[in-house]
C-alpha cells in the first residue's frame, strides 16, 4: 500500500520518520498519547503535500510502500493515517520514491 509522509531531508533520514512521542513531544490529554506514537502518513501525495505546506513540516514528501498487514488507524475525510508499532528504520526501508512539495502542489 502506498501512503505518503513529509519529511525534511531527500533522502529522508531516521529523524523524518519518527512520531511526536518519538521526537520527545507529549499531548495535554492522556487519551491522547496513542495517537502520538503513530507516524503519521497520507493516502495522497497531495495531503501529505498540503499538510507539509500548511505547517511547515519540510520541502519533500515520501513515497512508502508500507506492507498491508501494517496495524493502522485512518481519518477518510483528512486522508491521514495514523501507522502503529513501527520504527524509524522500518519506514525508511519502505521509501520508494521522494519528490518536493512544489512538484506535487504547484
Amino acid at each position: 500500500m502506498h501512503l505518503y509522509r513529509a519529511t525534511r531531508n531527500d533522502p529522508p533520514t531516521e529523524e523524518d520518520m519518527k512520531s511526536h512521542w518519538d521526537l520527545g513531544k507529549r499531548p495535554s490529554l492522556p487519551r491522547d498519547e496513542a495517537s502520538y506514537r503513530e507516524v503519521s502518513v497520507f493516502d495522497t501525495p497531495e495531503a501529505a503535500a498540503r499538510k507539509a505546506r500548511a505547517y511547515g513540516l519540510g520541502d519533500y514528501i515520501a513515497c512508502l510502500d508500507v506492507p498491508d498487514e501494517t496495524a493502522m488507524t485512518r481519518s477518510p475525510s483528512s486522508g491521514h493515517v495514523g501507522l502503529a508499532g513501527t520504527n524509524p528504520a522500518q519506514l525508511l526501508g519502505c521509501v520508494q520514491d521522494v519528490q518536493t512539495v512544489d512538484e506535487i502542489l504547484d
